[in-house]
């Protein structure tokens, strides 16, 4: 069950806060939004460690396993080391308002550990929404950069029914520091940022890259043989926007001692290497347009051809459309289907989501993603159920994967699609995860 507030990771991190009252020996760059805030923080993350700062980074869900979702210096943390601060965490966890949830112990661990750690910066990723999140327990004096990634319909039960009410819940995270916000977004979202920054009392709080220096960035040498999507090129946009600020904002604060040569030798480094670090930021962040192939025992005998896997964790309509984007401009072949392993949440826009995704002539297996490590209220839809909405979309081109499995799910994709079909994996991080622990523990 999820209960938004503040209160409970207040009493979680209150040795932490209290022994730091002037802001922590760390600052954040706090990033919320619906789509791409998990690519943006991986970007960050990965052009500061590059400029020589120590890099925290916390991002959700996890993946394969609960800690992978902290990074310590581009490096997942190591599994004891977790649970050490974990345990430490949850001997107070249970607070005059109740116990803490999974999400603020997690919270709670990735800062203590970046602190323990001696991180110089960390990348916090919201968890949901923005206003009530757990990571929203850091301070003004905490935050370098507020960044605001793209804002779509998600999570309606908790955040609101319309786009500006979600919007109103993630700016939530403002703070009187630098914002940066994905220009890509609606204008009703944008009117919802300028109305929290008038409120905070600062026209000068936005940081955004002129339209001639998005220029440059695109011209930079390696840029463009990277073939982003277009989702893909706003989140660079943005997360590049967001390092600049937060370089601005240390020198200003005097968080670091040199002169402007230095500092200007610094962010020209980063600008440089620009694609090889989008190259390693992407690596960093699984499940996203991310490409695998599949071991043996998961390929149907007798099938000698390498079987490669499109893994996306699309879940929402903003998500589904920026990935049919990408399917139509680099799998589709004419009227050759996509094979689809999907499983999903039944909390979603389900039928919206499929149309996005579906060609009339592509085939569908549907399975089931199993438990969830810490958060045991979220289930998948029956794959039943599931492919019944399917077939309203793309008629009878669906099937259901025996028992749910996905293992199943993945043999009998790769037997539908033969010789030449591709496959793609979505609808949901929670799937991606499931594969990628498949792939690795067989």
């Amino acid at each position: 069950m999820i209960t938004l507030g503040l209160q409970r990771i207040t009493h979680l991190l209150q040795p932490l806060l209290t022994s730091h009252p002037n802001g922590l020996p760390w600052k954040a760059i706090h990033i919320a939004g619906t789509n791409g805030k998990g690519s943006i923080a991986a970007l960050v993350s990965t052009f500061l460690s590059h400029a020589g700062y120590r890099v925290g980074r916390f991002t959700s869900p996890h993946l394969i396993d609960r800690w992978d979702c902290i990074t310590l210096n581009q490096r997942v943390v190591e599994r004891e080391r977790f649970l050490e601060v974990e345990n430490r965490v949850k001997r107070r966890s249970q607070g005059p308002d109740g116990a803490a949830s999974e999400f603020e112990i997690l919270t709670a661990t990735a800062f203590e550990l970046f602190t323990d750690e001696g991180v110089d910066i960390a990348v916090v990723e919201c968890g949901l929404g923005g206003r009530l999140d757990a990571t929203n327990v850091l301070r003004r004096e905490d935050v370098l950069v507020s960044v605001l990634a793209k804002v779509g319909l998600d999570h309606v039960d908790f955040l609101g029914s319309t786009i500006e009410q979600i919007a109103q819940e993630k700016v939530g995270i403002f703070k009187g520091v630098p914002v940066v916000v994905d220009q890509s977004n609606e204008a009703s979202v944008l009117d919802v940022v300028r109305e929290k920054i008038r409120e905070l009392g600062g026209w000068g709080m936005l940081f955004h890259l002129r339209s001639e220096e998005m220029k440059d960035l695109l011209e930079i040498e390696g840029v463009k043989e990277l073939r982003l999507a277009m989702h893909q090129y706003q989140n660079l946009v943005t997360a590049y926007t967001a390092y600049l600020a937060a370089e601005e904002e240390l020198l200003l604060r005097e968080i670091v001692e040199e002169g402007a040569d230095e500092w200007e030798a610094r962010i020209a480094k980063v600008a440089q290497n620009l694609p090889e670090l989008v190259i390693a930021a992407k690596a960093s962040l699984r499940g996203r347009l991310e490409w695998l192939v599949l071991p043996a025992e998961l390929v149907p005998s007798g099938m000698t051809r390498t079987v490669p896997v499109l893994l996306d964790g699309a879940h929402n309509v903003q998500s589904a459309q920026a990935l049919a984007s990408y399917v139509d401009t680099h799998l589709r072949q004419g009227q050759k289907p996509v094979i689809w392993v999907l499983a999903m949440k039944n909390d979603k826009d389900i039928r919206s989501i499929l149309s996005d995704l579906f060609n009339p002539f592509d085939r569908v297996v549907t399975c089931e993603f199993g438990p969830v490590d810490g958060m045991p209220w979220v289930k998948s839809m029956d794959s039943v159920e599931l492919a019944e909405i399917v077939r309203e979309v793309i008629g009878d081109r669906v099937e259901v994967a025996e028992g749910g499995s996905i293992g199943m799910a993945l043999r009998r994709a790769v037997e539908i699609a033969g010789q030449e079909e591709p496959i793609c994996v979505a609808g949901s991080l929670y799937l991606v995860g499931d594969v990628l622990r498949l792939v690795r523990d067989g």
